[in-house]
């Protein structure tokens, strides 16, 4: 008799109203490299509430048609079941990871889930399962931002856009930990209590200062050497003219072209680059599935070792998702939301 478990689950992409609390099959080991996982505690986040409003399917090697989604991109739980292929990983171990979550590929909003044990690694030993859950899908965005596109190097002047949000928060520390310096853009005396207790050494009230001028005055130059650009649509093309010459954009938000030309950007000799983590799911890439699971790694590393921390706003039962994704969607979140099994 297969076994049954709670989930949150969707038969068509739209508002709140598509996620249902219910009943289904426990997933099982089919393959070798499978690794059956009590999950304990999965973040929420935007990309959830993308997924949700649009079904993006995944397309990933081997997902297959589902008849509904379970959204939730990453995951922290315990280790109940091995598949013979992987000898890395054992019962009862403590894992976090970012995987499914697409149409076709299910999620974390459920009991249990079935992961590639290549796409496992150790949660942080420092944290409970509800704080971990908030990190793996920012941690591993902002560090694909903050490393991989824009490497900061020391003493780089760094424009952090929101930075008292999920990725934001993140973000700030990582620059720090490399050595660079951080303005941020940040609005309401909440928000801007967490980012000085980060270490920001700019706050700059995107409502009442000029964001351009606030940067001309704090690093001497016609910009910030580093724009981190996770607000979007308008903001993307609004930071062009942010970034000092020879100085690197990244995006991370899908967002409209500016309009008219390239001119500032070309005049200045900017890098302009884009970080879409979910791109090895998608298409099936192992190599960079296993590269961002060895990244995770070392976030792990960070927690532990105290050099980075998360900022949990709200934790929300599993039947309460619908309510935890119109938190995050209606601004009122700081930092991270999660949801308890």
């Amino acid at each position: 008799m297969v076994q049954k478990m709670k989930a949150v689950i969707m038969t068509e992409p739209g508002g709140l109203e598509v996620l249902t609390y219910t009943e289904v099959d426990m997933p099982r080991i089919e393959h070798p490299t499978d690794v059956l996982v009590k999950i304990k505690a999965a973040g929420v986040n935007p990309g959830d509430c993308q997924n949700r409003k649009f079904g993006f399917p995944s397309y990933a090697v081997g997902s297959g048609k589902q008849g509904f989604s379970i959204l939730g991109m990453d995951g922290v739980g315990i280790v109940e079941a091995v598949g013979t292929g992987i000898t890395h990983i054992e019962l009862g171990d403590e894992v976090w990871y970012y995987d499914g979550g697409y149409a076709d590929k299910h999620g974390s909003y459920a009991q249990y889930k079935v992961v590639n044990g290549h796409y496992l690694s150790p949660k942080p030993k420092s944290l409970d399962y509800i704080t971990a859950a908030a990190l793996p899908v920012v941690a591993l965005t902002a560090w694909e931002a903050v490393i991989d596109r824009a490497n900061v190097q020391l003493g780089d002047f760094v424009l952090v856009h929101g930075g008292a949000g999920g990725i934001g928060h993140i973000s700030i520390q990582l620059v720090l930990n490399r050595g660079g310096r951080v303005a941020t853009t940040v609005s309401g005396t909440a928000k801007e209590k967490l980012v000085r207790t980060l270490g920001a050494e700019v706050l700059i009230d995107y409502k009442k200062v000029d964001v351009k001028q606030a940067l001309i005055y704090w690093t001497g130059k016609d910009g910030a050497d580093v724009v981190l650009d996770y607000i979007g649509r308008e903001n993307f093309a609004n930071s062009i003219d942010l970034v000092a010459p020879y100085g690197t954009l990244v995006n991370t938000v899908v967002s409209n072209w500016p309009n008219g030309n390239n001119l500032v950007a070309e005049y200045k000799n900017l890098s302009m680059k884009f970080v879409n983590i979910g791109l090895p799911q998608v298409t099936g890439n192992h190599e960079f599935r296993v590269r961002q699971t060895q990244i995770l790694k070392e976030i792990s590393r960070l927690v532990d070792a105290g050099q980075l921390q998360v900022h949990l706003d709200q934790v929300f039962p599993l039947q309460q998702v619908a309510e935890a994704q119109r938190s995050l969607e209606a601004g009122e979140i700081i930092g991270r939301v999660v949801i308890e099994m």
